[in-house]
């Protein structure tokens, strides 16, 4: 779109045709100053006229396709949907027959495990709306967020109630780390951050809580660092090795990609998988959807399994199955779908 570079380029020439001795005085950047206002009327109208029709046109476009992507991965998304549909409503059963009982005993590990599992769900149905809508790389992205939720709820599971309390504190150390990146950016973010009071009394409260857990609780796994006296800074990698999770490492780095600014991204998209050109991808994708559906479908049946052992009824036992064989299905009918697409 050489519009505006156009007319530009006349208005120079014009210019310099009325006054060629006076060619090496002119002052383009002022020009471009003065001319810019103009400039941008003319693409702001434009546009103005055009945006109904284009927006239309686009809108088309786009519920068309997700129309027909729906429909092409149909036994597949439906599996899932169902699957998600009884790991959110185990969900509910557990915390309402479980809740009252759970404040009576304090029991802090269950908190944070039905909280983890009602976020792994919501999860989950956003992994569903970005498949249909022809996203696999973003759904890819947020299992990486399901796999962490996954992992850290298997890992307080694991180790009760010490590790709950310390999990459920370290939000002193998030929230002082936050307010302190506010303050100091405020001017620039032109956002009053907190007062400087404010900020003497987190760090208060802060320093009560590190006095209480040792200076390693200030990392960002901080309240699983008692855990691993070996290691100098605890990572996510050792909460994954502790619960067994590790082999999913090669998986969470490439979600990794499709939230990272890295060279790898660029060009090694899901959305690309069914493609042999080299093409820039700014919209929506047929290809890719296996990957990010069964390792949701996965993530999603540990976490809920995790939840359900706090209870291990009969019924409690024979849902952990049914998830457990659904997430096996929607791996075989995903992968057996997409034999079946074209990017």
């Amino acid at each position: 779109m050489r519009v505006i570079q156009d007319q530009f380029d006349k208005l120079i020439e014009d210019l310099i045709a009325e006054k060629p001795e006076k060619a090496k005085e002119l002052d383009i950047n002022k020009i471009i100053s003065e001319q810019l206002p103009e400039f941008t009327k003319i693409i702001s109208d434009s546009l103005a006229k055009s945006t109904t029709e284009m927006l239309s046109n686009r809108r088309d476009e786009y519920d068309s396709f997700v129309t027909d992507n729906i429909q092409l991965w149909q036994s597949g998304f439906d599996l899932l949907e169902t699957h998600i549909s009884i790991c959110t409503e185990a969900g509910e059963n557990i915390n309402s027959e479980y809740r009252e009982k759970a404040v009576e005993k304090s029991d802090l590990v269950f908190d944070l495990l039905i909280r983890h599992h009602a976020r792994a769900c919501h999860i989950a149905n956003e992994v569903l709306c970005l498949l249909k809508n022809g996203f696999p790389d973003a759904a890819h992205s947020r299992w990486r967020a399901l796999h962490e939720l996954s992992a850290t709820a298997m890992f307080i599971f694991k180790h009760g109630q010490e590790c709950a309390e310390r999990f459920h504190f370290h939000n002193i150390i998030d929230s002082y780390d936050v307010m302190n990146e506010h303050h100091k950016y405020e001017d620039r973010l032109q956002a009053k951050g907190p007062t400087a009071a404010e900020l003497e009394d987190m760090k208060r409260i802060y320093d009560d809580i590190i006095d209480k857990y040792g200076k390693s609780f200030s990392g960002h796994y901080g309240w699983a660092a008692y855990l691993f006296p070996q290691i100098k800074r605890v990572g996510f990698g050792s909460i994954e090795k502790d619960v067994g999770l590790d082999h999913m490492r090669p998986y969470y780095k490439w979600a990794s990609q499709n939230i990272h600014a890295g060279s790898k991204g660029l060009r090694n998209r899901l959305a690309l998988e069914k493609c042999n050109e080299d093409i820039l991808v700014v919209g929506q994708s047929n290809s890719g959807m296996t990957d990010p559906a069964h390792s949701t479908a996965i993530s999603l049946m540990q976490v809920t399994c995790t939840l359900l052992q706090l209870n291990p009824s009969i019924d409690n036992i024979v849902i952990m199955n049914i998830t457990q064989k659904y997430s096996d299905n929607i791996g075989d009918e995903f992968l057996k779908l997409s034999g079946h697409t074209n990017s």
